[in-house]
């Protein structure tokens, strides 16, 4: 076939398209009623629609509005497949058609007027759903809207649910899931791929903007039954099975960090106290108490300390843990609390006590996501001796201390110790990881970053200092496997809570914003996600040349010492600069570059702009959807 009469049969099996989008958006736009225990549904026929919307966009139907028939022509569906893509999408149509038709008929939908405007504001429905929406897609939905105005006055109506009819309701997902699975299945591998990432997107937009544990429920159950409907498929390529199952794969992360978030709320509710509804949701997830942090204290006595631990300035040291199986080996990360309430905005040692024991809490839950590389912590204690009156307590003792244990994994060495990032850029005996092994560094690195946000927590500390390994049982590094650590000033994202101030340390405030640094005292800004984002750019850094960030810009950290606090103001300037940022380039390749340039310049290249809440759903959603384009998936697309 030529290719204008291929762009033509496009331009045909495009329009039919759009009816199909008019039948499956007015159930899914404007449907109002879901029973609470059935909204879960709704957010099932969400996802499965972007899927349908995915396939059009990387296909090549949404280019035809701009006259662009690239994809089109160079793409074998509407060549080789063009009657079962005509076929598939005359079923899908026809579902909706006739499901609308069915409930209609038995009075169990009916149509109200639009009083909210939504049929010509697709975008605020979306919002009130948790749904994210892009541009190029609320523009479609309201071409498609408008194609219903113009058919008729009674188009452009509402349907609310008079009795929802959950068995049908399940058909329908079941069917539509299945044509979805059908039309993915006709595309090549690389389109699939791209269907797939566009899908994930979505869904990670849906869990940034899920906040109430009711909320994350539905999305678990949302989940969970789209799991169900992806059972064996049979008569399918190998490659569309490989890529079916890097869907489940990928949903059953998403699923995982949904419930992690859920826990996250019921320690730390950031959308007020838990009603009963999220507490029956809590108990359904097999959660804690809602509004109550786990009991993760240890006592001291249980905990063994190397007498000489006081003379030792490092932030985490080992130790031993009683437990009823014997001594356990484990290690411990500081938390000082000697300057808790000594000034009006510094936190109290309750405060610290009790964001420690969420923080605690937090990375004591299991399982968590395996891109989540966190330690699994036990609890915590305090170091005071508690029969001691505060006042009297020695400065040395006025500290908690985070009690982790070695990664269950036989493959690593029984006894020795973690090794930061800090230490191994500083042993002059270790040996340069090649390319490959620091660019996977980076990426699961820059991956924990995003699932902590994605939870809603800031690290505040990120540095090389803060990134372990365990060594293997040869005594090796293994790149791949980080862990990321060092929580000691880590606090829920909210825009309410406290900001615990760092230390007055000079080598820290390298890996720190210029505008959070400790020598702005009162001109420091509080923490957000950008910031961290910022402190992860200076560690890509140092992995691109394998040297601490003060020996790359050749600092005298003498200088810092004597008080010259300009020399840690200066460090994002230095490696901004265009010869710098090229070295990291010249030493790692364009796409390293780039996503180093995007972590220490944010603002705009995050998709901030001035004056920004970054709490704010919106302004969250496209700072991690920026995120996770420019930086996590750029390192995890680089080939060497």
């Amino acid at each position: 076939m030529d290719p204008a009469s291929v762009a033509g049969l496009a331009l045909g099996v495009a329009s039919l398209g759009l009816q199909v989008y008019t039948g499956c958006i007015q159930l899914l736009v404007t449907a109002l009623g879901y029973e609470d225990d059935c909204k879960y549904l709704n957010l099932r026929l969400r996802m499965e629609q972007q899927r349908l919307f995915a396939w059009s966009e990387t296909s090549g139907l949404l280019d035809l509005d701009a006259n662009n028939h690239d994809k089109i022509l160079n793409s074998n569906v509407f060549n080789l497949h063009r009657q079962t893509v005509l076929d598939l999408l005359v079923q899908i149509r026809c579902l909706f058609d006739e499901f609308t038709a069915h409930q209609r008929r038995h009075n169990n939908l009916k149509p109200v007027r639009d009083d909210d405007g939504v049929l010509s504001a697709p975008e605020r429905d979306a919002k009130l759903a948790g749904f994210p929406m892009s541009e190029v897609k609320r523009d479609f939905i309201k071409k498609a809207m408008s194609g219903l105005k113009l058919k008729s006055d009674d188009a452009w109506l509402r349907l609310r649910w008079m009795s929802f009819d959950k068995e049908a309701f399940e058909n329908l997902l079941a069917r539509f899931s299945t044509l979805n699975d059908n039309m993915t299945n006709i595309l090549d591998h690389s389109l699939q791929v791209e269907i797939r990432h566009t899908v994930q997107d979505t869904n990670r937009g849906v869990l940034l903007l899920h906040h109430k544990i009711a909320d994350l429920n539905h999305l678990v159950l949302a989940l969970a039954s789209q799991l169900d409907a992806g059972g064996a498929q049979t008569g399918v390529s190998r490659t569309s099975r490989l890529e079916r199952e890097a869907s489940i794969n990928a949903l059953t992360q998403l699923s995982k960090l949904a419930k992690f978030k859920a826990f996250n709320e019921t320690i730390d509710p950031r959308s007020g106290m838990p009603n009963q509804v999220d507490v029956a949701a809590a108990k359904f997830l097999e959660l804690a108490d809602a509004g109550r942090p786990g009991n993760v204290q240890v006592p001291r006595y249980l905990i063994e300390l190397d007498p000489q631990v006081d003379d030792w300035e490092a932030p985490r040291c080992e130790a031993l843990m009683k437990t009823a199986q014997g001594k356990k080996k484990v290690w411990i990360e500081w938390k000082d609390y000697d300057g808790a309430g000594l000034h009006p905005e510094s936190l109290s040692k309750k405060d610290i006590v009790d964001r420690v024991r969420k923080l605690a809490s937090l990375l004591n839950h299991s399982p968590k996501p395996e891109a989540f590389r966190t330690p699994h912590c036990l609890g915590f204690f305090d170091k005071a001796d508690p029969d001691i009156p505060d006042e009297d307590v020695d400065v040395l003792d006025k500290r908690l201390g985070l009690v982790f244990e070695r990664p269950d994994d036989d493959q690593l060495h029984t006894t020795l110790p973690p090794v930061s990032l800090r230490e191994l850029l500083q042993d002059k005996t270790v040996r340069k990881p090649r390319v490959t092994e620091r660019i996977k560094l980076a990426h699961a690195i820059s991956n924990c970053v995003f699932y902590l946000h994605a939870v809603n927590w800031l690290h505040k500390g990120l540095r090389s200092h803060n990134v372990l390994f365990f060594r293997t049982r040869a005594g090796h590094v293994d790149y791949r496997q980080p862990y990321l650590s060092g929580f000691d000033f880590s606090r829920p994202g909210g825009s309410d809570e406290m900001t615990d101030e760092p230390g007055d340390d000079a080598e820290h405030d390298l890996y720190r914003h210029p505008h959070t640094q400790s020598n702005r005292r009162k001109e420091r800004e509080r923490s957000k996600k950008s910031f961290d984002v910022y402190s992860l750019g200076v560690i890509l850094v140092e992995l691109a040349h394998w040297k601490r960030v003060d020996e790359v810009l050749r600092i005298d950290m003498r200088r810092r010492a004597r008080g010259d606090k300009e020399v840690v103001r200066q460090v994002r300037e230095g490696l901004l600069a265009e010869g710098s940022i090229a070295d990291v380039g010249a030493a790692m390749g364009e796409k390293f570059e780039e996503a180093t340039r995007t972590c220490l310049a944010g603002g705009a290249e995050l998709g901030l702009r001035p004056g920004d809440d970054e709490t704010a759903d919106e302004v969250a959603e496209r700072l991690s959807r920026k995120y996770y384009e420019d930086v996590v998936k750029k390192l995890r697309e680089i080939v060497v």
